[in-house]
């Protein structure tokens, strides 16, 4: 009887979706007399909104939104029902800037609050927010105000955390009254300190040191009056930092939801249960890291691996010494590739020859 992996991963950010690693893969080792059971993930950034539409069967909806800039584009969101799944990353991410476009004073959320929008039109009361891959650092005050937050804000940068002085939440709230938001989350940072969204998050983004510092303050300011305005206090909690704090102020506002977008994932795609049908598990992402093992589909899938006993191996494109110690073998395309540019750009080329020494790695470690 043929072994069968289960096919886990992340998306392999600017080269490779989780759809498309199952399918090479799988078509790989069937070449090679091996079962596959394909169960594309994500935590919350990149390509998370198409995957968990695919197992809630949801259909897309095109909409014109502003980018991080205020540049018209057109995204897709998804509907079932009355349940609409909207990723920040698809209206105004980083991954829609170049490099030399990134600009933390001046990049916003408020594609993010168009998406909604539209969603709501749509007949939508049940979001679900997909938030990784932010462009922005403003406390979510763009996605807010285009939502019908209303707040006096001074200045006429993009970025309304630099001029924000008071909020009047009650409109808002009357909007979206009954209405459900759950936030799914792809990192434990809080939103100001050390090791808050300025902090951590902002020099991605394009922000100097200065205006890191600056920006935690102002997160700081903004969360004291979120707090004066909700009674909620969101400075020091856990994923209160995600996308520029965006989570902090739909928990403190909408009484969002706010919870690991790996285990979301794991949850709708059954994997547990799946486990049952497999003799080891694959997962990966494009870079495996000490980030990997936290909030991210690779540490979280090894985590539910180890605790069933089950075989676990992770394929990346590149992999730090550091995380190598939750997987049985971690192979990379980095190994083969003359360079990282031609590890990305042929990426489904080195997926393909990774089969090989799975198979090997299995049998290595299998026991009859």
């Amino acid at each position: 009887m043929a072994h069968t992996f289960l096919l886990a991963p992340n998306a392999f950010k600017g080269c490779m979706s989780a759809f498309s690693f199952c399918s090479i893969l799988g078509q790989a080792l069937k070449e090679r007399g091996f079962n596959s059971i394909s169960l594309p993930l994500g935590d919350g950034g990149d390509g998370t909104a198409e995957i968990i539409a695919h197992y809630l069967q949801a259909d897309a909806v095109r909409a014109k939104v502003p980018d991080a800039l205020g540049r018209l584009h057109e995204a897709t969101f998804y509907m079932r029902g009355k349940t609409a799944i909207i990723e920040l990353a698809e209206a105004c991410g980083i991954k829609l800037l170049k490099r030399k476009e990134r600009d933390v004073f001046n990049a916003n959320t408020q594609g993010m609050g168009t998406l909604v929008n539209h969603a709501l039109q749509c007949g939508a009361r049940d979001f679900i927010l997909c938030v990784g891959g932010s462009a922005s650092v403003d406390g979510g005050l763009g996605a807010l105000v285009e939502m019908g937050l209303e707040a006096e804000i001074e200045g006429g940068q993009r970025n309304y955390l630099l001029g924000v002085k008071r909020l009047h939440v009650d409109s808002l709230r009357n909007k979206f009254s009954g209405i459900r938001f759950t936030i799914l989350c792809d990192v434990e940072n809080p939103l100001v300190g050390p090791t808050g969204s300025a902090a951590v998050f902002g020099p991605q983004k394009g922000a100097t040191p200065e205006q890191v510092a600056l920006l935690d303050s102002l997160l700081s300011e903004y969360a004291d009056m979120l707090q004066a305005s909700t009674g909620h206090d969101v400075s020091r909690m856990p994923m209160g930092g995600a996308a520029g704090g965006i989570t902090a102020s739909f928990r403190a506002l909408l009484d969002a939801d706010l919870v690991s977008g790996a285990d979301y994932c794991l949850s709708i795609s059954h994997f547990d249960e799946r486990l049952a049908e497999v003799q080891a598990v694959v997962t990966g992402e494009g870079h495996l890291d000490s980030q990997s093992l936290g909030g991210k589909i690779p540490g979280t899938v090894a985590r539910v691996c180890k605790a069933h006993d089950m075989p676990v191996y992770a394929v990346a494109g590149v992999a730090e010494k550091e995380a190598a110690s939750c997987f049985n073998y971690v192979l990379t395309f980095s190994s083969l590739a003359a360079s990282t540019a031609d590890s990305i750009k042929n990426a489904p080329y080195y997926l393909k020859l990774m089969a090989e020494p799975l198979i090997d790695a299995f049998y290595s470690g299998f026991h009859y």
